[in-house]
């Protein structure tokens, strides 16, 4: 019973540090909103806080739940709870389980939202941004799955790309149709080639002659537009769903993408909605081990800090070293032994 209302604590806690953070936020957004943007509307604010606050929401989750924690357990030891309960030789663990799980259904809560939603609320914000804000440099974007026109005398083009990188100028799963009138007078497919500049060349193309009445498989120069004039269509990898992803991932191994880039995102979105846990823990533990508000939030800053660094190093060894991001996870190593640590001596006791 006493876990239940320890429980119900936790989450009262939990969402009103989260209520005050998300404000902040919204706060800091407003002005950002007020200065910075060169177009500003009660329609534009509500939009960008729309897709602003659930992100702030996922990447604030371990400041929120660790400090609730605090405050709860400061709670606890005014009241001797943590030694009475462990006088009748009940764990710490045990007493805290409730909450542990609860940090588990959120990242799980979250971990759901990133394969979809919190994509799409990224990609909003850079939408708005770019569009209100002051002009910002593209990077690395990607196009999936998109139709491009071309008219050319009185024939028209009519090509698809399941795939390019505008960066490298790659391209996957062309699609051309070229006709006259209501008459197609050519189709053209081919599993991968290269857009450089206005043309783009595919090595291997199996081409449908309609007018001939023959098929051929050869290379091709076709000419379209610059492909710098499809970044504004262009996507980063953040603002792509988890599915997406994974399928990008494996499409860039066959035609010699970066593919790395694609998995040290994945990977950077497990990060992000699961650290809560192992952060959780081992502040948990440090501070009921040593009675001490102080020693917990001590040891939040190495353990925030072991997840930044593989949160950041994931991304710049698949960008700019073109190693595998599964070595940044070595960063996340320490967070993981010292969380297995702390379940151990939380389920020992430190106190009989």
């Amino acid at each position: 019973m006493l876990g239940k209302y320890v429980l119900f604590l936790y989450v009262k806690l939990f969402l009103i540090v989260n209520a005050i953070l998300l404000g902040i936020v919204s706060s800091y957004a407003l002005m950002e909103l007020l200065f910075l943007f060169k177009q500003k509307s009660a329609d534009i604010a509500f939009s960008y806080l729309a897709n602003l606050l659930p992100l702030s929401f996922l990447y604030l989750s371990p400041f929120s739940s660790v400090i609730a924690m605090m405050i709860l357990l400061r709670y606890v030891f005014l009241r001797k709870i943590d030694l009475i309960v462990q006088s009748f030789g009940i764990s710490p663990l045990k007493f805290f389980l409730n909450i542990v799980l609860f940090l588990v259904f959120v990242s799980f809560f979250n971990f759901f939202m990133n394969f979809n939603t919190y994509a799409e609320n990224n990609k909003n914000l850079y939408s708005i941004e770019k569009r209100f804000k002051k002009r910002q440099e593209i990077e690395d974007l990607i196009v999936r799955n998109a139709w491009f026109f071309k008219e050319e005398n009185d024939e028209r083009i009519y090509i698809n790309f399941q795939f390019v990188d505008i960066k490298g100028g790659k391209v996957a799963g062309v699609f051309l149709v070229r006709g006259r009138e209501n008459n197609i007078l050519e189709i053209v497919q081919a599993d991968r080639g290269l857009w450089k500049g206005d043309t783009i060349l595919l090595p291997f193309a199996k081409v449908w002659n309609f007018k001939e009445g023959n098929t051929t498989a050869k290379y091709m120069a076709i000419k379209l537009f610059d492909i710098k004039n499809a970044q504004p269509i262009g996507e980063r990898v953040e603002h792509v769903s988890l599915n997406q992803l994974i399928f990008l991932y494996f499409l860039g191994k066959s035609i010699g993408l970066n593919y790395n880039l694609y998995m040290s995102e994945i990977i950077r979105r497990f990060l992000s909605s699961f650290t809560s846990v192992p952060i959780g823990i081992i502040v948990m533990s440090y501070t009921i081990k040593r009675r001490n508000i102080l020693a917990g939030l001590l040891s939040f800053v190495p353990a925030f800090f072991f997840y930044w660094m593989s949160f950041v190093l994931t991304r710049l060894f698949s960008e700019s070293m073109s190693l595998s991001p599964i070595y940044g996870l070595i960063a996340f190593a320490p967070l993981f032994f010292f969380s297995l640590k702390g379940l151990y001596y939380l389920g020992k006791g430190f106190r009989v």
